[in-house]
Protein backbone atom coordinates (compact mmCIF):
# COMPACT_ATOMS: atom_id res chain seq x y z
CA UNK A 1 0.00 0.00 0.00
CA UNK A 2 1.44 3.22 -1.05
CA UNK A 3 1.74 6.17 1.98
CA UNK A 4 2.89 9.67 1.19
CA UNK A 5 4.64 11.68 3.33
CA UNK A 6 3.95 15.96 3.97
CA UNK A 7 6.02 17.98 5.46
CA UNK A 8 6.45 21.68 6.78
CA UNK A 9 9.35 23.53 8.37
CA UNK A 10 7.30 23.82 11.34
CA UNK A 11 8.40 20.26 12.27
CA UNK A 12 4.94 18.72 11.29
CA UNK A 13 4.93 15.15 9.40
CA UNK A 14 1.69 13.93 7.98
CA UNK A 15 1.55 10.40 6.62
CA UNK A 16 -1.50 9.34 4.28
CA UNK A 17 -2.41 6.42 2.96
CA UNK A 18 -3.68 5.74 -1.07
CA UNK A 19 -6.43 3.43 1.16
CA UNK A 20 -9.06 5.59 1.76
CA UNK A 21 -7.30 8.61 1.39
CA UNK A 22 -6.63 7.83 5.39
CA UNK A 23 -4.69 10.49 7.92
CA UNK A 24 -2.25 7.32 8.93
CA UNK A 25 -0.43 9.51 11.41
CA UNK A 26 0.33 13.16 12.19
CA UNK A 27 3.06 14.22 14.29
CA UNK A 28 4.58 17.52 15.58
CA UNK A 29 7.45 19.14 17.33
CA UNK A 30 6.56 20.19 20.90
CA UNK A 31 9.52 21.80 22.52
CA UNK A 32 12.40 19.13 21.56
CA UNK A 33 10.25 15.92 21.00
CA UNK A 34 7.98 14.87 18.83
CA UNK A 35 4.28 14.56 19.59
CA UNK A 36 1.55 11.98 17.73
CA UNK A 37 -1.62 13.89 17.25
CA UNK A 38 -4.15 10.56 16.08
CA UNK A 39 -4.52 7.09 16.47
CA UNK A 40 -2.77 4.83 14.25
CA UNK A 41 -1.94 1.51 13.42
CA UNK A 42 1.48 0.25 13.02
CA UNK A 43 1.31 -1.15 9.58
CA UNK A 44 -0.24 0.85 6.94
CA UNK A 45 -1.82 -3.20 5.77
CA UNK A 46 -3.84 -3.02 8.88
CA UNK A 47 -5.91 -0.55 7.77
CA UNK A 48 -7.68 -2.91 4.85
CA UNK A 49 -9.31 -4.48 7.77
CA UNK A 50 -9.88 -1.66 10.27
CA UNK A 51 -13.51 -1.55 11.49
CA UNK A 52 -13.36 2.17 13.19
CA UNK A 53 -12.78 4.42 10.16
CA UNK A 54 -9.58 5.30 11.47
CA UNK A 55 -8.69 8.59 10.05
CA UNK A 56 -10.02 7.71 6.56
CA UNK A 57 -12.12 9.66 4.23
CA UNK A 58 -15.72 8.73 4.62
CA UNK A 59 -18.79 8.91 2.59
CA UNK A 60 -20.37 9.31 0.05
CA UNK A 61 -22.70 10.69 2.91
CA UNK A 62 -20.51 10.66 6.30
CA UNK A 63 -22.59 9.78 9.31
CA UNK A 64 -26.19 7.67 9.47
CA UNK A 65 -29.30 7.73 6.89
CA UNK A 66 -32.07 6.39 8.46
CA UNK A 67 -33.23 2.91 6.69
CA UNK A 68 -30.74 3.94 3.76
CA UNK A 69 -33.40 6.15 2.50
CA UNK A 70 -33.11 8.53 -0.35
CA UNK A 71 -35.26 10.26 -2.08
CA UNK A 72 -34.44 12.48 -5.16
CA UNK A 73 -36.63 14.32 -6.75
CA UNK A 74 -39.70 11.22 -7.49
CA UNK A 75 -37.17 8.61 -7.47
CA UNK A 76 -36.54 6.27 -4.54
CA UNK A 77 -32.98 4.90 -3.68
CA UNK A 78 -32.47 2.02 -1.21
CA UNK A 79 -28.84 2.57 0.41
CA UNK A 80 -26.64 -0.43 1.68
CA UNK A 81 -27.73 -0.78 5.12
CA UNK A 82 -24.43 -1.30 7.07
CA UNK A 83 -25.69 -0.34 10.82
CA UNK A 84 -28.54 -2.12 11.30
CA UNK A 85 -31.12 -0.37 8.96
CA UNK A 86 -29.20 2.27 8.47
CA UNK A 87 -26.14 3.21 6.47
CA UNK A 88 -23.13 4.62 8.40
CA UNK A 89 -20.61 6.51 6.27
CA UNK A 90 -21.17 5.46 2.90
CA UNK A 91 -21.57 1.93 3.38
CA UNK A 92 -19.55 -1.20 3.87
CA UNK A 93 -17.51 -0.13 0.03
CA UNK A 94 -17.56 3.73 0.55
CA UNK A 95 -14.96 6.17 0.07
CA UNK A 96 -12.68 4.71 3.27
CA UNK A 97 -12.32 1.33 1.06
CA UNK A 98 -11.60 3.08 -2.55
CA UNK A 99 -8.09 3.10 -3.27
CA UNK A 100 -7.46 6.89 -4.41
CA UNK A 101 -5.12 7.86 -6.96
CA UNK A 102 -2.17 10.61 -6.86
CA UNK A 103 -3.10 14.08 -8.86
CA UNK A 104 -0.69 16.46 -7.32
CA UNK A 105 2.11 15.75 -5.06
CA UNK A 106 4.46 18.62 -3.12
CA UNK A 107 6.43 18.30 -0.15
CA UNK A 108 3.42 20.14 1.63
CA UNK A 109 0.46 19.69 -0.74
CA UNK A 110 -1.00 16.01 -1.91
CA UNK A 111 -4.35 15.94 -4.24
CA UNK A 112 -5.96 12.66 -4.43
CA UNK A 113 -8.65 11.20 -6.20
CA UNK A 114 -10.97 8.29 -6.93
CA UNK A 115 -14.46 7.60 -8.88
CA UNK A 116 -16.86 6.08 -7.50
CA UNK A 117 -19.54 3.73 -9.80
CA UNK A 118 -22.91 4.26 -10.30
CA UNK A 119 -25.14 1.82 -7.76
CA UNK A 120 -22.02 1.74 -5.55
CA UNK A 121 -23.41 1.88 -1.75
CA UNK A 122 -26.67 2.24 -3.61
CA UNK A 123 -25.81 6.21 -4.99
CA UNK A 124 -26.93 7.25 -8.36
CA UNK A 125 -23.74 8.14 -10.21
CA UNK A 126 -21.04 7.63 -10.94
CA UNK A 127 -19.15 10.26 -9.16
CA UNK A 128 -15.55 11.60 -9.26
CA UNK A 129 -14.30 12.51 -5.61
CA UNK A 130 -11.26 14.82 -5.27
CA UNK A 131 -9.32 15.65 -1.75
CA UNK A 132 -6.45 18.39 -0.76
CA UNK A 133 -4.24 18.14 1.67
CA UNK A 134 -2.17 21.30 2.45
CA UNK A 135 0.33 21.45 5.26
CA UNK A 136 0.97 25.36 6.43
CA UNK A 137 4.11 26.64 7.77
CA UNK A 138 1.77 27.93 10.68
CA UNK A 139 0.94 24.46 11.84
CA UNK A 140 -2.57 24.30 10.04
CA UNK A 141 -3.85 21.47 8.16
CA UNK A 142 -6.10 22.58 5.24
CA UNK A 143 -8.12 19.72 3.43
CA UNK A 144 -10.60 20.95 0.74
CA UNK A 145 -13.17 18.30 -0.54
CA UNK A 146 -14.89 17.99 -3.87
CA UNK A 147 -16.66 16.04 -6.64
CA UNK A 148 -18.44 16.22 -9.48
CA UNK A 149 -21.35 14.07 -11.34
CA UNK A 150 -23.18 13.72 -14.23
CA UNK A 151 -26.47 13.03 -12.59
CA UNK A 152 -28.01 14.32 -9.05
CA UNK A 153 -26.74 12.42 -6.82
CA UNK A 154 -26.31 12.80 -2.31
CA UNK A 155 -22.37 14.15 -1.39
CA UNK A 156 -21.71 14.65 2.13
CA UNK A 157 -17.87 13.33 3.06
CA UNK A 158 -15.83 13.99 6.23
CA UNK A 159 -12.33 13.13 7.52
CA UNK A 160 -12.27 10.49 10.48
CA UNK A 161 -9.30 11.14 12.55
CA UNK A 162 -9.49 10.01 15.98
CA UNK A 163 -7.46 12.63 17.93
CA UNK A 164 -5.01 12.32 21.13
CA UNK A 165 -2.75 15.04 22.09
CA UNK A 166 -1.19 13.62 25.19
CA UNK A 167 2.27 12.36 24.97
CA UNK A 168 1.24 8.40 26.24
CA UNK A 169 -2.34 8.96 24.04
CA UNK A 170 -3.66 7.96 26.86
CA UNK A 171 -7.82 7.75 27.19
CA UNK A 172 -8.66 11.52 26.51
CA UNK A 173 -10.30 12.10 29.70
CA UNK A 174 -8.00 14.94 30.87
CA UNK A 175 -8.31 16.47 27.53
CA UNK A 176 -10.08 19.75 27.56
CA UNK A 177 -12.98 20.28 24.99
CA UNK A 178 -14.51 23.56 23.76
CA UNK A 179 -17.69 23.69 21.66
CA UNK A 180 -19.00 26.85 19.67
CA UNK A 181 -22.59 25.54 19.09
CA UNK A 182 -25.96 26.62 21.02
CA UNK A 183 -27.69 23.29 19.57
CA UNK A 184 -27.33 19.96 18.82
CA UNK A 185 -29.43 17.16 16.88
CA UNK A 186 -30.97 14.87 19.29
CA UNK A 187 -31.40 11.15 18.35
CA UNK A 188 -33.25 8.15 18.91
CA UNK A 189 -31.68 5.04 20.23
CA UNK A 190 -30.33 3.81 16.92
CA UNK A 191 -28.68 7.51 16.81
CA UNK A 192 -31.09 8.41 14.12
CA UNK A 193 -32.26 12.41 14.73
CA UNK A 194 -35.74 12.77 15.77
CA UNK A 195 -35.68 16.58 13.99
CA UNK A 196 -35.42 18.05 17.37
CA UNK A 197 -32.73 20.85 17.94
CA UNK A 198 -32.10 21.19 21.86
CA UNK A 199 -29.93 23.87 23.43
CA UNK A 200 -26.84 22.86 25.42
CA UNK A 201 -27.01 25.66 27.31
CA UNK A 202 -27.56 24.32 30.68
CA UNK A 203 -27.09 20.34 29.68
CA UNK A 204 -24.11 17.87 30.31
CA UNK A 205 -23.54 18.96 26.42
CA UNK A 206 -22.86 22.29 27.24
CA UNK A 207 -18.83 23.20 26.43
CA UNK A 208 -19.39 26.42 25.59
CA UNK A 209 -16.28 26.84 28.00
CA UNK A 210 -13.62 24.07 27.93
CA UNK A 211 -13.79 21.72 30.31
CA UNK A 212 -12.15 17.53 30.57
CA UNK A 213 -13.90 14.92 28.85
CA UNK A 214 -13.90 12.91 32.34
CA UNK A 215 -17.57 11.26 32.80
CA UNK A 216 -18.89 12.86 29.50
CA UNK A 217 -19.87 9.89 26.69
CA UNK A 218 -21.29 11.49 23.42
CA UNK A 219 -21.73 10.50 20.08
CA UNK A 220 -23.80 13.54 18.82
CA UNK A 221 -23.95 16.58 15.66
CA UNK A 222 -23.06 20.03 17.49
CA UNK A 223 -24.73 22.87 15.11
CA UNK A 224 -21.81 25.09 14.33
CA UNK A 225 -21.59 28.53 12.69
CA UNK A 226 -20.24 26.80 9.71
CA UNK A 227 -17.13 29.07 8.36
CA UNK A 228 -13.90 29.24 8.33
CA UNK A 229 -13.65 32.21 10.90
CA UNK A 230 -14.77 30.62 13.79
CA UNK A 231 -13.59 27.15 15.21
CA UNK A 232 -16.47 25.11 15.90
CA UNK A 233 -14.40 23.18 18.45
CA UNK A 234 -10.77 23.19 20.45
CA UNK A 235 -8.98 20.27 21.82
CA UNK A 236 -6.42 20.94 24.50
CA UNK A 237 -3.71 18.40 25.22
CA UNK A 238 -4.03 17.07 29.41
CA UNK A 239 -0.47 18.88 29.88
CA UNK A 240 -1.88 22.44 27.80
CA UNK A 241 1.06 22.24 25.50
CA UNK A 242 -0.92 21.47 22.62
CA UNK A 243 -4.37 23.14 20.74
CA UNK A 244 -6.21 22.01 18.14
CA UNK A 245 -8.73 24.13 16.70
CA UNK A 246 -11.58 22.83 14.20
CA UNK A 247 -12.85 25.20 11.10
CA UNK A 248 -15.10 24.25 8.79
CA UNK A 249 -17.88 25.42 6.50
CA UNK A 250 -19.83 22.67 7.38
CA UNK A 251 -23.02 23.15 9.29
CA UNK A 252 -22.79 20.72 12.07
CA UNK A 253 -19.53 18.54 14.12
CA UNK A 254 -20.07 15.58 14.90
CA UNK A 255 -18.37 14.83 18.57
CA UNK A 256 -17.65 10.88 19.20
CA UNK A 257 -15.68 10.43 22.28
CA UNK A 258 -14.71 6.33 21.09
CA UNK A 259 -16.56 4.13 23.22
CA UNK A 260 -16.66 1.50 20.76
CA UNK A 261 -12.71 1.57 20.06
CA UNK A 262 -11.35 -1.37 20.74
CA UNK A 263 -7.76 -3.63 20.22
CA UNK A 264 -5.30 -2.96 19.74
CA UNK A 265 -6.75 0.69 20.87
CA UNK A 266 -8.56 1.23 24.06
CA UNK A 267 -12.04 2.37 24.75
CA UNK A 268 -11.99 6.13 24.43
CA UNK A 269 -8.60 6.50 23.94
CA UNK A 270 -9.54 8.73 20.92
CA UNK A 271 -12.03 11.65 20.24
CA UNK A 272 -13.84 12.46 16.95
CA UNK A 273 -14.64 15.96 15.38
CA UNK A 274 -16.29 15.81 12.46
CA UNK A 275 -17.33 18.49 10.19
CA UNK A 276 -20.79 17.67 8.73
CA UNK A 277 -23.92 17.73 7.37
CA UNK A 278 -26.48 16.85 10.14
CA UNK A 279 -26.97 12.60 10.04
CA UNK A 280 -30.15 12.05 8.25
CA UNK A 281 -30.52 15.28 6.52
CA UNK A 282 -32.44 14.32 3.67
CA UNK A 283 -35.19 12.78 5.46
CA UNK A 284 -35.12 15.35 7.94
CA UNK A 285 -37.44 18.78 7.03
CA UNK A 286 -35.16 22.04 7.51
CA UNK A 287 -32.42 19.91 7.93
CA UNK A 288 -28.94 21.43 5.74
CA UNK A 289 -27.35 19.96 2.73
CA UNK A 290 -27.46 19.85 -0.75
CA UNK A 291 -27.52 17.25 -4.08
CA UNK A 292 -24.45 17.96 -6.42
CA UNK A 293 -26.00 18.51 -9.90
CA UNK A 294 -24.62 18.29 -12.87
CA UNK A 295 -22.76 21.71 -13.53
CA UNK A 296 -22.85 22.34 -9.78
CA UNK A 297 -20.26 20.70 -7.77
CA UNK A 298 -19.58 19.75 -4.45
CA UNK A 299 -17.05 22.15 -2.12
CA UNK A 300 -16.21 21.50 1.37
CA UNK A 301 -13.27 22.70 3.70
CA UNK A 302 -11.91 22.01 6.61
CA UNK A 303 -8.92 23.23 8.85
CA UNK A 304 -7.04 21.74 11.65
CA UNK A 305 -4.97 24.61 13.25
CA UNK A 306 -2.13 23.44 15.76
CA UNK A 307 -0.68 26.03 18.69
CA UNK A 308 2.06 24.55 20.60
CA UNK A 309 3.71 25.85 23.96
CA UNK A 310 7.02 24.97 24.72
Amino acid sequence: MNVFHLTNKAGDQLSILERGAAMQRWTTAVGNSKRELILSYAEPDAYAQDPFYLGALVGPYANRIGKGRLLIGQQFYQLEQNEGQNQLHGGAAGLHQMNWQVLEQQESRLVLGCEMADGQGGYPGPVSFRVTYQLSEQSALDVELEASSSVTTLVGPTLHPYFNLAPDQAPIDQHKLCLHAAHYTLTDEQNIPTGELPKVQGSPLDFSTAKTLTGIRMDYNFVVNGDLHQAAAELISPDGLVRLSVYSDYPGLQVYTGEHLAGPFKSRQGICLEPQFFPDSPNQKGFPFHFTRPGQPFKAHIRYQLDKAG
